[in-house]
């Protein structure tokens, strides 16, 4: 009788450390200033890729319940006139979004002799093996070399990278003149906003929100993250566009309410 009670205890128990295994861990304070979702690439790397909305731009809510995802968070940089994308985005193996949608933002870019910068911003990458089929998840600059016997399956665009690399003015988010001071800001990234980073370190992928009850600038976000001694770190579009949805939590930063945005990664059931 001791032995069917122990083995059922110990099944029960087998069973708890696979459901658990198989959950987002999540770090929050209560004041809803910051947010830590630690995935694990070995439990969810094939569910995790981009989406992109095809006509126009969509919540994160309406992505997550249209699409019955798991998780769901903002994306890279597009344009709110023309509902297209301004980064890299690529989802099998297919180019879905680039910065060439909007003619007239290089345009713009080339009259500030930045579009080299903005072109090779940082990108999320999901590389797989050619023979093995695994994958292996990556920040990178956009002209930065594939790894041998790798193809980049998913890249989300973002920017800029923060770590190991402060990639602000490499990456075209600042320019500054002879004194010193800022001629050019885009993604107000010396501002305090809010901001949706992406992190990386061993075999997890961490997904962190400062929200709009505590922004921060990009070099703020970096010295705050310091003590988790992340091996890279790399933000997406923030500010009013910073948004997530999973399981019964909602973030918003722009009046109460999600923005509509173009891309996002998601991960699915």
């Amino acid at each position: 009788m001791f032995k069917k009670i122990f083995l059922t205890f110990v099944i029960f128990l087998l069973a708890t450390m696979a459901y658990a295994s198989d959950k987002i861990d999540v770090k929050y304070d209560k004041k809803g200033k910051f947010y830590l979702y630690k995935v694990d690439l070995k439990e969810f790397g094939q569910r995790i890729r981009p989406y992109i909305v095809q006509d126009g731009l969509k919540t994160a809510r309406e992505v997550f319940k249209e699409n019955n995802f798991d998780f769901v968070v903002n994306g890279g940089f597009f344009d709110p006139n023309t509902a297209k994308s301004v980064s890299y985005v690529v989802i099998d193996k297919k180019i879905v979004g680039t910065p060439f949608e909007s003619i007239e933002m290089i345009e713009k870019l080339s009259k500030e002799n930045r579009v080299e910068n903005v072109l090779n911003r940082c990108e999320l990458r999901i590389y797989k093996h050619n023979l093995t089929g695994f994958l292996n998840f990556d920040i990178a600059h956009h002209f930065d070399p594939i790894p041998k016997n790798y193809y980049i399956l998913h890249s989300l665009g973002g920017g800029p990278m923060i770590y190991p690399e402060m990639a602000i003015e490499k990456e075209g988010f600042v320019k500054y003149d002879e004194t010193g001071q800022p001629l050019i800001q885009s993604a107000h990234v010396l501002k305090k906003r809010a901001r949706t980073l992406l992190a990386l370190k061993n075999d997890y992928m961490y997904i962190i929100i400062f929200s709009n009850f505590a922004p921060v600038s990009i070099s703020e976000a970096g010295k705050k993250l310091e003590k988790y001694h992340f091996e890279k770190i790399m933000a997406f579009d923030g500010g009013p566009s910073t948004s997530l949805n999973f399981e019964e939590k909602e973030i918003f930063s722009s009046n109460n309410e999600q923005r509509k945005v173009k891309s996002f990664l998601i991960i699915q059931k």
